[in-house]
């Protein structure tokens, strides 16, 4: 018997990192993933990733595992710059439903999966931006506004730094989503850090549950020490 993605978000969220979802968030999840199947089927390539399996542990439990190392205040504001189809934001307002999101992307068509998303899954306090991340950061009503910047996979750090930066207040954190290998972009991302006023924290890894191979994610940091 095929096991559904709530069983599987249940047992690496609760039962490995205790992050304590309720049934109501698993079903969450689980219509969530619905929706993601379907609209990939029918209406536009959303993800590679298709099966009940690879949505619950390569986007839902990826996205989570920033939550095992992260603490994110109350009402924390967030952007998930680069999100495609409200990753890892929408998961992390559905474990966080305090959490004030704002999901930016280039492409309008997986905004509107977002914001559809979003209502679907009773999420208030979403919000959507469409435009690329270097342009929407000249934005002055953006500018400095939000506690937290997370990204994942959008790019190398060098480059990523950057695109988030403006978006952080004074004293609030970028956090990168990265892959196994993160050295070589760290040394490259050093200076530019240094040039925004962002301090880097060591990379701390994450092992994924429910991965038939050892998976890790890499979770960078960097605090916003100065304005810029």
């Amino acid at each position: 018997m095929l096991e559904t993605v709530g069983e599987i978000v249940r047992r690496g969220a609760n039962d490995v990192w205790k992050l304590g979802l309720s049934e109501a968030q698993i079903e969450q999840f689980e219509q969530f993933a619905a929706l993601i199947i379907e609209w990939n089927a029918t209406r536009m390539n959303l993800t590679r990733l298709t099966s009940p399996r690879e949505i619950a542990v390569k986007h839902f439990l990826d996205s989570l595992a920033l939550l095992t190392v992260v603490v994110l205040p109350e009402n924390s504001r967030i952007i998930d710059v680069g999100t495609g189809p409200g990753l890892p934001g929408l998961a992390l307002k559905i474990v966080r439903p305090d959490l004030q999101v704002t999901l930016l992307d280039s492409t309008a068509k997986k905004l509107l999966f977002c914001r559809a998303a979003a209502d679907a899954l009773g999420c208030a306090d979403v919000k959507t931006v469409h435009g690329r991340a270097e342009d929407v950061a000249k934005t002055p009503a953006l500018v400095g506004q939000f506690d937290s910047v997370v990204a994942r996979a959008v790019a190398p750090l060098g480059r990523l730094l950057p695109w988030l930066s403006p978006f952080v207040r004074q004293g609030g954190v970028v956090i990168a989503l990265k892959g196994t290998n993160v050295a070589d972009e760290l040394a490259a991302a050093r200076p530019v850090a240094r040039r925004l006023g962002l301090t880097l924290a060591p990379p701390i890894s994450v092992t994924l549950p429910e991965t038939e191979e050892t998976t890790v994610r890499q979770i960078v940091m960097a605090r916003k020490e100065a304005r810029f």
